[in-house]
Protein backbone atom coordinates (compact mmCIF):
# COMPACT_ATOMS: atom_id res chain seq x y z
CA UNK A 1 0.00 0.00 0.00
CA UNK A 2 2.84 2.46 0.78
CA UNK A 3 4.47 2.28 -2.78
CA UNK A 4 1.07 2.95 -4.59
CA UNK A 5 0.79 6.10 -2.07
CA UNK A 6 4.37 7.31 -2.79
CA UNK A 7 3.81 6.75 -6.51
CA UNK A 8 0.21 8.98 -6.40
CA UNK A 9 2.48 11.76 -4.66
CA UNK A 10 4.72 11.47 -7.35
CA UNK A 11 2.15 11.66 -10.04
CA UNK A 12 0.72 14.97 -8.70
CA UNK A 13 3.65 16.87 -8.45
CA UNK A 14 4.81 16.18 -11.76
CA UNK A 15 1.72 17.44 -12.82
CA UNK A 16 2.14 21.22 -14.19
CA UNK A 17 0.01 23.38 -11.79
CA UNK A 18 -2.79 24.78 -13.25
CA UNK A 19 -2.25 28.10 -14.37
CA UNK A 20 -4.12 31.39 -12.98
CA UNK A 21 -6.52 32.71 -15.44
CA UNK A 22 -4.62 36.16 -16.31
CA UNK A 23 -6.20 39.65 -16.92
CA UNK A 24 -7.15 39.94 -20.73
CA UNK A 25 -6.96 43.09 -22.20
CA UNK A 26 -10.16 45.27 -23.51
CA UNK A 27 -12.50 47.27 -22.16
CA UNK A 28 -13.60 47.55 -18.71
CA UNK A 29 -16.16 48.61 -16.72
CA UNK A 30 -14.18 50.19 -13.54
CA UNK A 31 -16.20 51.38 -9.79
CA UNK A 32 -14.17 53.34 -7.01
CA UNK A 33 -15.30 54.01 -3.95
CA UNK A 34 -13.32 56.20 -2.09
CA UNK A 35 -13.42 56.36 1.90
CA UNK A 36 -11.35 59.62 3.62
CA UNK A 37 -10.80 58.83 7.16
CA UNK A 38 -12.24 62.03 8.60
CA UNK A 39 -14.87 63.10 6.40
CA UNK A 40 -18.49 63.11 7.55
CA UNK A 41 -19.87 62.05 4.41
CA UNK A 42 -17.95 59.91 2.26
CA UNK A 43 -17.72 60.28 -1.76
CA UNK A 44 -20.22 58.33 -3.86
CA UNK A 45 -19.29 55.39 -5.80
CA UNK A 46 -17.75 56.85 -9.68
CA UNK A 47 -17.89 54.35 -12.04
CA UNK A 48 -15.81 54.73 -15.32
CA UNK A 49 -14.66 52.68 -18.56
CA UNK A 50 -11.16 52.05 -19.35
CA UNK A 51 -9.10 50.26 -22.44
CA UNK A 52 -6.54 48.09 -20.82
CA UNK A 53 -3.77 46.75 -23.55
CA UNK A 54 -1.35 44.37 -22.69
CA UNK A 55 1.26 46.57 -21.31
CA UNK A 56 -1.23 48.25 -19.03
CA UNK A 57 -1.22 44.63 -17.15
CA UNK A 58 1.77 44.09 -17.24
CA UNK A 59 3.26 47.07 -15.93
CA UNK A 60 0.90 47.21 -13.35
CA UNK A 61 -1.26 50.27 -14.29
CA UNK A 62 -4.37 48.36 -15.22
CA UNK A 63 -4.75 47.66 -11.36
CA UNK A 64 -4.70 51.58 -10.34
CA UNK A 65 -7.49 53.32 -12.24
CA UNK A 66 -5.56 56.40 -11.82
CA UNK A 67 -5.10 58.69 -15.18
CA UNK A 68 -2.06 60.66 -13.61
CA UNK A 69 0.32 60.28 -15.67
CA UNK A 70 3.11 61.18 -12.14
CA UNK A 71 2.34 57.91 -10.50
CA UNK A 72 4.14 54.79 -10.43
CA UNK A 73 4.01 51.51 -9.30
CA UNK A 74 6.71 49.52 -8.01
CA UNK A 75 7.06 45.83 -6.33
CA UNK A 76 4.48 44.83 -8.41
CA UNK A 77 3.58 40.71 -7.25
CA UNK A 78 0.86 38.45 -9.30
CA UNK A 79 0.61 34.78 -7.62
CA UNK A 80 -1.69 32.61 -8.94
CA UNK A 81 -4.80 35.40 -8.96
CA UNK A 82 -3.43 37.69 -5.81
CA UNK A 83 -1.97 41.23 -6.98
CA UNK A 84 -0.14 43.40 -4.87
CA UNK A 85 1.99 46.84 -5.45
CA UNK A 86 3.30 49.93 -4.40
CA UNK A 87 1.93 53.13 -5.66
CA UNK A 88 3.24 56.78 -5.33
CA UNK A 89 1.53 59.85 -7.15
CA UNK A 90 2.71 63.06 -7.40
CA UNK A 91 0.43 65.68 -7.08
CA UNK A 92 0.13 69.80 -7.35
CA UNK A 93 1.61 71.68 -4.99
CA UNK A 94 4.15 69.53 -4.10
CA UNK A 95 1.95 66.77 -2.05
CA UNK A 96 2.15 63.18 -2.85
CA UNK A 97 -0.11 60.25 -2.35
CA UNK A 98 1.73 56.83 -1.67
CA UNK A 99 0.77 53.58 -0.20
CA UNK A 100 -0.40 49.92 -0.92
CA UNK A 101 -3.13 47.61 -2.88
CA UNK A 102 -3.54 44.11 -2.89
CA UNK A 103 -6.34 42.31 -4.27
CA UNK A 104 -7.53 39.50 -6.97
CA UNK A 105 -7.62 38.92 -10.75
CA UNK A 106 -9.26 36.58 -12.81
CA UNK A 107 -9.43 36.70 -16.96
CA UNK A 108 -12.61 39.16 -16.61
CA UNK A 109 -11.95 41.44 -13.80
CA UNK A 110 -10.20 42.17 -10.69
CA UNK A 111 -11.24 43.49 -7.15
CA UNK A 112 -8.26 45.84 -5.40
CA UNK A 113 -7.97 47.70 -2.03
CA UNK A 114 -5.70 50.56 -1.89
CA UNK A 115 -5.05 52.04 1.10
CA UNK A 116 -2.96 54.96 1.10
CA UNK A 117 -1.99 59.07 2.76
CA UNK A 118 -1.41 62.11 1.56
CA UNK A 119 1.68 63.77 2.20
CA UNK A 120 1.74 66.39 3.65
CA UNK A 121 -2.19 66.19 4.45
CA UNK A 122 -4.60 67.53 2.03
CA UNK A 123 -6.92 70.02 3.74
CA UNK A 124 -6.66 67.82 6.69
CA UNK A 125 -6.90 64.81 5.45
CA UNK A 126 -4.59 62.43 5.81
CA UNK A 127 -5.32 58.71 4.63
CA UNK A 128 -7.30 57.04 2.31
CA UNK A 129 -9.01 53.37 1.15
CA UNK A 130 -9.86 53.20 -2.18
CA UNK A 131 -11.77 50.17 -3.70
CA UNK A 132 -11.74 49.07 -7.23
CA UNK A 133 -13.75 46.59 -8.87
CA UNK A 134 -13.51 45.96 -12.65
CA UNK A 135 -15.46 43.94 -15.18
CA UNK A 136 -14.48 43.10 -18.52
CA UNK A 137 -17.30 44.20 -21.34
CA UNK A 138 -15.10 42.74 -24.12
CA UNK A 139 -13.04 44.21 -27.05
CA UNK A 140 -11.36 48.03 -26.58
CA UNK A 141 -13.71 49.80 -29.53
Amino acid sequence: MRPLLTSALLILTTLPAAAAPTLQPGLYDVSVQVVMKGMPMQMPVMTFRQCLTAQDIADGKAYAANENKDCTISKLSESGNQVSYDFNCALQGGQRMAGRASGTTHANGYDVLMSGRFVPAMQGMGEFSQKLSAKRLGACP
